[in-house]
């Protein structure tokens, strides 16, 4: 194919190409996805493997650490991840963002089994938001309230109330999400 030809194609001029092609300008990722769909391959069969483009063009997905919601109601933050699970595009940049996956109604009584929880350690809970209760992990999950007289609580689906001090809310973490597996 000609300079020109692939011009044409990739929608950039000829000297654009000839700076791309000799090094002149540096090459950017939206270059190699033009290129690429100008031969029709994948955009990084263009880049090599230690190329920095690559991981801008394929990134790898990122992922979480996954823990029983068991392990965590018995030894709390001894747990060790039992796994990793596909990260959400909200906590792709989170740091210590985990998962957490619920097996049963006994510790967790507002969600079904076979759940698994996206948790953001790092926003704030606020009122009205499922929680992983980090003070005393059981019951894993329950959602953050207050009542008239300004005292905050946990409250399951199942009614079991947790009462809870303003330096053990700012101990809750905020489920992101909550995902079915299967």
């Amino acid at each position: 194919m000609s300079l020109s030809a692939l011009a044409a194609k990739v929608g950039l001029s000829k000297g654009e190409l000839s700076k791309l092609e000799t090094g002149v300008r540096p090459l950017r990722p939206d270059h190699v996805a033009k290129l690429a769909r100008a031969f029709e391959i994948a955009p990084s069969d263009l880049v090599g493997e230690a190329s920095a483009l690559r991981a801008m063009i394929a990134p790898e997905p990122a992922t979480l650490p996954l823990y029983d919601g068991r392990d965590l109601a018995r030894v709390g933050d001894a747990a060790e991840p039992i796994g990793r699970v596909d990260a959400p595009a909200q906590l792709r940049s989170v740091p210590d963002a985990y998962a957490i996956t619920i097996n049963d109604l006994s510790n967790a009584p507002a969600l079904m089994p076979g759940v698994v929880l996206h948790v953001h350690p790092g926003r704030a809970p606020a009122l009205g938001d499922l929680v992983v209760n980090r003070v005393s992990w059981s019951p894993l999950a329950f959602y953050l309230r207050q009542d008239d007289d300004g005292r905050f609580y946990g409250l399951t689906l199942s009614r079991r109330r947790v009462e809870l001090s303003l330096e053990e809310v700012e101990r809750l973490h905020k489920v992101a999400g909550i995902w079915f597996v299967g």
